[in-house]
């Protein structure tokens, strides 16, 4: 486990330059670990020497930010007795799990533009299959019992013909079918982490996994990132020196867009054969490639680390299906399998029928088109923004259909309050981020909309939000 010179050392060198003087940078990033988690309310902190020699800080440096943090309530001292964290490090002021999961849900009533959810509509070849059942099927669409709590044969078959096109060398018995990719994810992390070691996540992340690791009694551990993703260096020093159970990594980072190169992807995959740590491939935003090449799944490389691969059909055809999968060992996929079928006896039969269909033989013409249009909307949205004079920056995202949008000024908190007034809400960086201001300024704007309602929303934000 990483010690405290060792995380604040890590958030610092996230940081880098520009948050002020150094012994204010240290206060932040000692309240940033305990807002994340990462370090416990009553927590004991290093003396001012043992810190300042650790850290190679000057011992004026921490004594000035040991004595902010007393002074607004972050350290508690007693005569003779190293510092603790105090009363505010309980996170009272951190956003918790579902607050940051409700950031990205539509609420009782659907807004004018829904910028705030990176769900797409329904792909025309799933409107078609619903509007003709028994003609899609080829034959009735309601038979049996209408469970399939272990998975529909043929849709578990063709997941895994999909996993092998892409690289994966799966069978039939590595696959479990879930209700969705986020179903995937809370089995994994609450099935495999624990309060012992903690859950590796880029520094700002799906905001979904958040209540995952808080189930499972654990905490998160932030790798670093920079404007070009994940900074595979850090990551991988970060990992052989923290040793986390799990690694949640996305193939296009959710909500940035990037990727890692094949030389990150190899770096970080080494250290976590290194150190034990199962990765998570979060591919649900995996297939969609707006520049280059389609990028190959963590579990198609031979780094000999433990890799399990999510995916689903929400991105691609639609939410509304609701159904993933995963793939793991056959082992651990018999487990997940019975414990999945507990929860909630699976995700409808009719639809794992209709989803096998969809995946065998309508997925390559449905991901061109989904394509086509994400690009479109995307142009539409670049002309929207350019047109209304906003001073909003991005990085051009290689995939996913989102940008992460930073504001010229302004908080972007109180942005998000506006901008739900307005009809028009989107996701604040704060729930994406795992150390507090990681996310600072940021917004996250999907463009899965049609380009007239991209252009709508936008001119919806620039006139009542901004």
């Amino acid at each position: 486990m990483l010690t405290t010179a060792q995380q604040l050392t890590a958030v610092l060198d996230h940081w880098q330059s520009g948050k002020g003087p150094l012994y204010q940078q240290l206060a932040d990033a000692i309240v940033a670990l305990a807002e994340s988690g990462s370090l416990e309310h009553g927590a004991r902190l290093p003396s001012e020497r043992a810190l300042a020699t650790e850290l190679h800080l000057s011992r004026n440096t921490v004594t000035s930010a040991y004595q902010q943090l007393r002074e607004i309530g972050w350290l508690e001292v007693k005569p003779g007795a190293a510092p603790r964290l105090g009363s505010l490090s309980r996170g009272v002021a951190a956003l918790s799990a579902q607050d940051r999961f409700s950031k990205i849900l539509t609420g009782r009533y659907e807004p004018l533009v829904a910028f705030n959810t990176a769900s797409p509509p329904p792909a025309p070849a799933v409107t078609e299959a619903l509007a003709d059942l028994e003609g899609f099927l080829g034959g009735k669409p309601a038979v049996g019992n209408g469970y399939a709590a272990l998975g529909d044969r043929d849709l578990v078959l063709a997941v895994t013909d999909h996993l092998r096109a892409l690289g994966i060398p799966a069978r039939a018995d590595e696959i479990v079918i879930t209700s969705g990719a986020q179903q995937a994810l809370w089995l994994l992390v609450t099935m495999l982490a624990g309060p012992h070691r903690p859950v590796a996540l880029e520094s700002f992340t799906y905001p979904g996994v958040f209540d995952a690791i808080q189930a499972a009694g654990s905490r998160p551990l932030a790798l670093p990132m920079r404007d070009q993703g994940l900074d595979a260096e850090g990551a991988a020093k970060l990992l052989r020196a923290a040793r986390p159970e799990l690694a949640y990594l996305t193939t296009f980072h959710n909500p940035t867009g990037t990727a890692m190169t094949d030389e990150a992807v190899q770096r970080v995959l080494a250290a976590a054969a290194a150190s034990g740590t199962t990765v998570i491939d979060d591919r649900t935003i995996g297939d969609l490639t707006l520049t280059g090449e389609p990028r190959r799944p963590l579990a198609a490389y031979a780094s000999g680390a433990a890799v399990i691969t999510v995916g689903g059909m929400s991105k691609v055809f639609w939410g509304g299906l609701r159904v993933g999968w995963l793939h793991t060992n056959a082992t651990l996929a018999a487990q997940l399998r019975h414990r999945r079928a507990a929860m909630d006896l699976g995700s409808p039969a009719l639809f794992q029928r209709v989803a096998a269909r969809l995946l065998r033989d309508r997925f390559e013409d449905t991901l061109a088109w989904r394509l086509s249009a994400l690009r479109e909307s995307l142009a539409a949205t670049r002309t929207a923004v350019s047109e209304h004079g906003l001073d909003w920056t991005w990085h051009e995202p290689e995939g996913g259909p989102s940008l992460w949008v930073r504001l010229g000024s302004g908080n972007a908190d109180r942005f998000s309050e506006r901008a739900e007034a307005a009809g028009a809400p989107v996701a604040p960086g704060s729930a994406f981020e795992v150390l507090p201001g990681a996310a600072d300024g940021h917004f996250r704007l999907p463009f899965y909309l049609p380009p007239e309602q991209m252009r709508l929303g936008v001119k919806m934000l620039a006139d009542r939000a901004a």
